[in-house]
């Protein structure tokens, strides 16, 4: 740790990358959580994995300020533990949830709603609502001249190319403040609108496609896109893709958090023995009973 200061970034400083590992840590343990109550469960509902997205998650929400909202691509809590639910309490809270989620007695919707901090939308299922219930929240932060940001985080697969140059063609005109967050595809079935950063560009947004592993670039990507929505400059898109990265090879070539592993040890910016610490803050706290 002493030779970090040689290697500090001013743009990134390492309190902030450390930040930023701690969070996707917290994620990805409570969807592991999350994963294993729901493994061998006759649970009602299911809730779908975010394991893999956790830069893209997490680099994009961390700067959200109190008042920005998040429209989630799937019910979950793990957005409202990365944009701020750390409190026993509040982690209680997501837990009760979850239980009543997958016992019936509260739906997608009010998975959201419930949070102590209420920064996610209501979900629905219908992916093009879902967006325009965003554009609406954003259209009333323009109006009141709040400015606030709505982050809205979709499927790349979920929209076809006509519903997305309609959605972003309309936000691009009413020069809205969001950003969209274009997580990867799951599987190989839905392989999404290819080049979409390149197609919303031609329809009047700035797209800019990013390393869906790499936590670091997606973050300076947000800061410079925040920046931009907050003076009013309209609305950004982020396309979260998979690249291969020189050197990297095997999971860690797959794994958000083995790359930023290996990007803060690279750097001394802290030991190994921090990073254990910090992947298992969550489970010793609340789930190992």
């Amino acid at each position: 740790m002493s030779d970090a200061g040689l290697y500090e970034n001013p743009l990134v400083p390492n309190k902030k990358l450390l930040q930023m590992y701690s969070v996707m840590a917290d994620a990805r343990a409570l969807d592991e959580h999350i994963s294993g109550l729901q493994r061998g469960m006759k649970a009602r509902r299911r809730l779908g994995s975010t394991r893999g997205e956790e830069a893209c998650r997490v680099s994009t929400a961390l700067e959200l300020l109190p008042g920005d909202l998040v429209s989630d691509s799937q019910p979950g809590v793990v957005m409202d533990l990365i944009t701020g639910a750390q409190s026993k309490t509040q982690i209680d809270s997501l837990l009760g949830r979850v239980a009543g989620f997958h016992e019936g007695k509260i739906d997608g919707a009010k998975l959201a709603r419930e949070g102590a901090l209420a920064r996610v939308l209501p979900w629905v299922d219908d992916v093009g609502d879902r967006l325009r219930m965003a554009m609406g929240a954003a259209l009333s932060f323009k109006t009141l001249k709040r400015g606030s940001v709505v982050a809205a985080y979709v499927g790349h697969s979920e929209l076809d190319k006509k519903v997305w140059r309609e959605i972003i063609e309309s936000a691009a005109k009413l020069d809205l403040p969001m950003i969209f967050v274009v997580l990867p595809c799951k599987g190989k079935d839905k392989p999404g609108v290819p080049q979409l950063s390149a197609k919303v560009r031609r329809w009047g947004m700035p797209g800019m496609p990013v390393d869906v592993n790499d936590a670091v670039a997606l973050y300076r990507v947000t800061q410079e896109s925040l920046g931009r929505i907050r003076g009013g400059g309209g609305p950004v898109l982020i396309e979260c893709k998979g690249y291969r990265v020189e050197g990297v090879r095997g999971e860690a070539a797959q794994d958000p958090l083995m790359q930023m592993q290996g990007f803060l040890l690279g750097r001394k910016v802290c030991t190994w023995a921090w990073l254990k610490r910090a992947g298992e803050r969550l489970r010793k706290a609340y789930f190992m009973h």
